[in-house]
């Protein structure tokens, strides 16, 4: 509990006493939530479930969601527990309100199907909890406990950041926002706020990510690290931006330097992503969640694609080599290339799988060329199957994914084969051993890279054998490692999103699922020339 900030305590105290789906169902409600200050003496009573049960329901109004926002006048409410709130503007004006003898602190925090009222101590702190210990009892004075947490409480404000405030609502949420939550945890936002300033951030739901997620394979965008920390910093804008106060063709700059623009007919837009209605502030700023993800289109997210083949998932091949889904793609993208009838009708024979099980891999790749330099090409295809000419192929393959700059000048790398290969570089060119690099960073999906190079690796005429090899080639087995070192979307974004999206639309007839206008194109950076084998 001492991680919880603000009002949050008591709603997960709540939340963690009782079966809120069979209580509230789709009925709305309104629970008067005190902050932690007050909060943070119920943990003296967290063992006693009915005292526990007992306070939340005395905070609780089911049925109504009460919009206190423009409020000037008395009102009277019931509890769940039977008592009576009674709420009335404070003696200082109208400014402020009271809910019995607490200040409310915020009119209007929006959850789904409901409002939170944040206020500064119970509503009925006059209420002594008796709480047992052994056969003595004992009075839990709340009123007097909150003298020294009020003064904790306001410490741990001041060194409380706008994105920890985020993340908190987030998390409070637990479902419906957690992709977004997700890539927030991960990025450098929070270096580019300042202590003095409020923002707001537009949150994306699930589904507005779920739209750019591959079914079954093929190219997540958010699997690009740059580019989702710039989508991230560009859902932040400076300023307490509240819905009530915005004009319709409104512009904004986001953190990133991108321009939002909002509509507020026939429904309130931004960028034509739908708003939810209703804002939900929190300390330093706003939080307004939309249905689309800012600045991401398919021109976006193609241009995207074209620049980082390696982060693309491939589909799951079940032949040549079930168990060596790295060789199998990487043979059947050869297969297709007329400058490798060789190396393919070698590999085809080749006992090669066991020794190439699995993903990530790097692939030297000759060309037919280099064959036929040495002879190669006369040769049957079963020449390279076993023994010394199964080393000649494994002595073309290195594990681990390499790039372009990993090929440094006088680096060392060692083959399955178990020999070493030195890389030179000079200029533009990249020798691996005597052989030149004709084409390079040629992706295969994320399982690996292929180099093609214009010679066979550690093989002269002279070291050939004269004499062919008759051995007869076996069916592979399925006891292969499958999709090792394959750089996957994190399970919590491939995973069923939540229903709190639809909750949160639901709520507002004003807004519909259809939103016009398209997306602003995020402008990407670096560009890599690269290819990928599909």
């Amino acid at each position: 509990m001492s991680k919880c900030k603000r009002y949050l305590c008591f709603s997960i105290i709540f939340l963690l006493s009782f079966n809120t789906k069979h209580l509230f169902s789709e009925r709305p409600f309104t629970i008067f939530a005190p902050q932690n200050s007050a909060t943070k003496r119920a943990e003296n009573v967290l063992h006693q479930p009915e005292l526990v049960k007992k306070l939340l329901l005395d905070h609780v109004v089911l049925g109504s969601r009460i919009d206190l926002t423009n409020l000037t006048s008395d009102v009277a409410f019931q509890t769940m527990g039977g008592r009576t709130v009674k709420i009335r503007p404070a003696k200082e004006g109208n400014t402020k309100l009271k809910a019995n003898e607490a200040n409310i602190l915020e009119r209007k925090v929006g959850v789904p199907n409901g409002i939170l009222v944040v206020l500064d101590n119970y509503l009925f702190p006059e209420e002594q909890l008796t709480g047992k210990n052994g056969s003595q009892s004992k009075l839990v004075d709340l009123a007097a406990y909150s003298i020294v947490t009020a003064k904790e409480e306001g410490k741990s404000q001041s060194n409380t950041t706008f994105v920890e405030n985020i993340m908190e609502v987030l998390s409070f949420l637990k479902s419906g926002v957690r992709v977004f939550q997700h890539f927030l945890s991960r990025s450098n936002v929070s270096k580019l706020l300042k202590e003095d300033e409020e923002y707001t951030v537009f949150v994306p739901t699930d589904h507005a990510f779920q739209r750019w997620h591959p079914i079954d394979w093929g190219f997540y965008p958010f699997s690009v690290p740059e580019f989702t920390e710039s989508v991230i910093v560009n859902h932040f804008v400076r300023g307490r931006l509240k819905q009530e106060m915005l004009k319709d063709g409104q512009v904004v700059k986001t953190l990133g330097g991108k321009e939002i623009s909002f509509k507020k007919t026939p429904a309130l837009t931004v960028n034509g992503a739908a708003i939810v209605k209703g804002d939900t502030p929190v300390a330093k700023g706003n939080i307004m969640f939309i249905g689309e993800v800012l600045f991401v289109s398919e021109s976006v997210v193609s241009k995207l694609h074209q620049q980082h083949k390696d982060k693309e998932t491939p589909p799951l091949l079940a032949f040549p080599w079930f168990g060596a889904q790295f060789l199998s793609h990487a043979f059947l993208a050869l297969e297709r290339d007329k400058r490798f009838t060789h190396i393919t009708r070698f590999l085809n024979l080749a006992d090669l799988a066991p020794h190439v099980s699995g993903t990530g891999y790097t692939f030297f790749v000759p060309t037919d060329t280099a064959f036929e330099e040495l002879g190669l090409d006369k040769m049957p295809d079963n020449y390279l199957s076993t023994g010394d000419g199964l080393q000649i192929l494994l002595n073309h393959f290195v594990k681990g994914r390499l790039y372009d700059k990993d090929l440094k000048d006088g680096s060392l790398l060692t083959t399955l084969g178990n020999k070493n290969i030195t890389v030179k570089r000079i200029g533009d060119q990249v020798r691996i051993n005597e052989a030149t690099i004709v084409e390079s960073e040629v992706f295969v999906y994320n399982l690996g890279t292929m180099f093609y190079i214009d010679k066979v690796l550690f093989t002269s005429p002279n070291s050939l054998s004269d004499t062919t090899t008759d051995t007869e080639w076996t069916t592979m087995s399925s006891t292969f490692t499958t999709q090792e070192n394959v750089e996957k979307v994190p399970e919590e974004l491939a995973e069923e999103s939540g229903s709190l999206p639809d909750v949160l639309f639901a709520d507002s007839a004003a807004v519909t699922e259809d939103t016009t206008g398209a997306p602003n194109e995020t402008e990407i950076v670096t560009i890599t020339k690269n290819n990928t084998i599909k």
